[in-house]
């Protein structure tokens, strides 16, 4: 049974957006009386039938639903690179993974500073249908190094680096179990002082094996080995 998303959602009844509406009707070729499944990111999946199939304005009654608790926190926070593409990559694919927040930083050596939260919003909402998912990640505006690293944000907070410095592995350091952060730097690596800033805000520095990573594979790595471990 397909799925799709909505927040417009009434005691009995839910209208898909113009996308979904027009994906549902002219793609799927749904008609009245088909079942469609509907989440709303907010952990309830909701089981409906289409009444009225308006290919620009879709409109189902509900006939069950049901709630999922909300997943452990797992967030990413990582400078952006210079190719959008690239960090759409991120967004998508530490959905798929786990993700539940994330925030994109700018570093002194951020190539990139520029971030569309409402672009990143619509590629979350498609991966989390995508991967069976029902609560939707929080895609946080961009914001400082300084002003994210002074910030309260988990019980365990790691940074990457690929300085020459006291770090440890970060697959020996994680806890699932826990509320967890990883900060993934830009192409050209945090600076020592960011580090040393971060380490005085209770970070802890990391590595994530022998290989220098890009930044779009080192947020995979991270999220995958935080969310499995």
């Amino acid at each position: 049974m397909p799925t799709f998303f909505s927040n417009h959602i009434s005691q009995s009844t839910i209208i898909l957006d113009e996308n979904d509406s027009r994906h549902a009707i002219k793609s799927l070729r749904l008609k009245s009386k088909d079942q469609i499944n509907i989440i709303d990111g907010r952990g309830t999946l909701y089981t409906t039938e289409i009444i009225d199939n308006n290919p620009k304005k879709t409109i189902v009654t509900i006939l069950n639903k049901k709630s999922f608790k909300a997943d452990i926190p797992l967030q990413l926070a990582f400078c952006p690179t210079k190719n959008n593409d690239k960090n759409e990559l991120v967004v998508e694919k530490a959905v798929e993974i786990g993700v539940t927040k994330i925030f994109p930083v700018f570093s002194q050596n951020s190539e990139r500073r520029k971030w569309n939260s409402q672009r990143m919003e619509k590629i979350c909402i498609s991966a989390l249908k995508q991967s069976g998912r029902y609560w939707l990640p929080e895609i946080h505006q961009s914001c400082s190094f300084t002003d994210f690293i002074t910030s309260k944000h988990s019980e365990k907070n790691f940074i990457a680096h690929c300085k020459d410095a006291p770090k440890k592995a970060l697959s020996n350091v994680v806890d699932s179990s826990k509320n967890q952060l990883i900060l993934i730097g830009p192409e050209g690596d945090f600076t020592v002082e960011e580090i040393k800033l971060a380490l005085k805000n209770n970070f802890c520095a990391v590595d994530l094996g022998n290989n220098r990573l890009r930044t779009e594979t080192a947020c995979l790595v991270a999220l995958a080995l935080m969310k499995n471990t």
